[in-house]
């Protein structure tokens, strides 16, 4: 099961020119397509006297369902926003967005010229932009008799697990986080070395 993926940490901004035309690749992370969408409202206000703003989004999948958008913005159909995209699943990153906002300079590049300068602005912004890896974890909540306590702490720390809160008064509670690759067999080792003496909760 996969439980991470890639992302930029934060926003980039990179500026190339290309027959005098000035290409600004803003990149930035999103959650949500919803997130993504203000963002990219708020740099084409930023720059509202630009000749293009296009853009591209990809958001992690939701549902076995792979999230994103892009537009060309008024340049030529598949020349801008899908350059841009591509640029994202090629860099294999999830939750970011870019646009390419573009102050045209008098000549056109033709529409190879122009696919090719969307692109190389897209790439050349998340070569700029610092990558991070994100855990895709699930919290637990387990309730269990005092008497097994080092019995749970045993299990949870033999596979690296990290405590987020605990409880110990006549019924012991602790929270922990775990990886989404090893659910299953976390759960399974829980209720292995309890005899299924516990209440364990998916929160």
């Amino acid at each position: 099961m996969e439980d991470s993926y890639k992302t930029i940490k934060g926003p980039a901004r990179t500026e190339i020119k290309i027959q005098r035309s000035k290409f600004i690749a803003s990149a930035f992370p999103c959650q949500s397509q919803e997130e993504a969408e203000a963002e990219i409202e708020k740099i084409s206000s930023e720059f509202h006297d630009a000749n293009h703003n296009c853009y591209a989004y990809r958001i992690y999948p939701f549902r076995g369902l792979d999230i994103f958008r892009y537009s060309d913005a008024g340049e030529p159909s598949g020349k801008a926003g899908r350059p841009i995209h591509d640029s994202i699943v090629s860099a294999e990153l999830f939750n970011t967005g870019i646009v390419v906002t573009r102050y045209f300079g008098g000549i056109k590049l033709g529409t190879g010229g122009l696919k090719r300068a969307y692109r190389d602005a897209a790439r050349n912004v998340l070569e700029s932009a610092r990558i991070i890896e994100v855990l895709l974890t699930q919290k637990y909540r387990v309730k269990f008799p005092l008497n097994l306590t080092n019995v749970i702490l045993r299990t949870l720390s033999a596979e690296g697990i990290k405590i987020v809160d605990s409880n110990y008064t006549d019924e012991a509670e602790i929270i922990f986080v775990v990886r989404l690759s090893i659910m299953d067999q976390l759960e399974e080792a829980l209720i292995s070395a309890t005899n299924a003496r516990i209440e364990l909760t998916r929160i």
